[in-house]
C-alpha cells in the first residue's frame, strides 16, 4: 500500500502543476486577446478577468500540491485533505474521477489507514 500512497502523493502534485499552468495559460491568452479589443476598457475588462480565472484556477491547484507533498511524507493532515480532495475530483471526469476514486480506494482502506496511524507517546 505503501507504493499506491507515493503513487497518489505525485498524482495529486502533477495534477495540481497542470492546474498552475492552465492558470498561468488563462492569464497569458486573455491578457494577449484582451489587446486586440480595440479599447482600453475591453483591454482592462480582459486582463481583470483573466487575472481572476487565473487566481480562482491557482487557489483550486495549490492544496492538491501541498496534500501531494504532505502525503508523500506520510501526514496525517494530508490524508484527510486529499480524501475531500478526491469525493470533490470525482465530477471532473473522466481524469478527476479517476484520480478521485483511485485516491479514496487507496486513503479509505484499512491498510491505507493504517499507514497514518501516530505513534503513541
Amino acid at each position: 500500500m505503501s507504493t499506491h500512497i507515493k503513487v497518489l502523493g505525485w498524482l495529486h502534485i502533477i495534477y495540481g502543476l497542470f492546474g498552475l499552468l492552465g492558470a498561468v495559460g488563462v492569464f497569458a491568452a486573455a491578457t494577449f486577446g484582451s489587446l486586440f479589443s480595440g479599447s482600453i476598457m475591453g483591454t482592462f475588462g480582459g486582463i481583470l478577468g483573466g487575472t481572476v480565472a487565473a487566481v480562482v484556477l491557482a487557489v483550486m491547484a495549490i492544496p492538491g500540491i501541498i496534500a501531494g507533498w504532505g502525503l508523500l511524507n506520510r501526514r496525517p493532515w494530508a490524508r484527510i485533505v486529499i480524501i475531500i480532495l478526491s469525493i470533490l475530483a470525482l465530477i471532473r471526469f473522466p481524469l478527476g474521477t479517476i484520480v478521485g476514486v483511485y485516491g479514496l480506494w487507496v486513503l479509505l482502506s484499512s491498510e491505507g489507514a493504517a499507514q497514518f496511524q501516530t505513534q503513541g507517546l
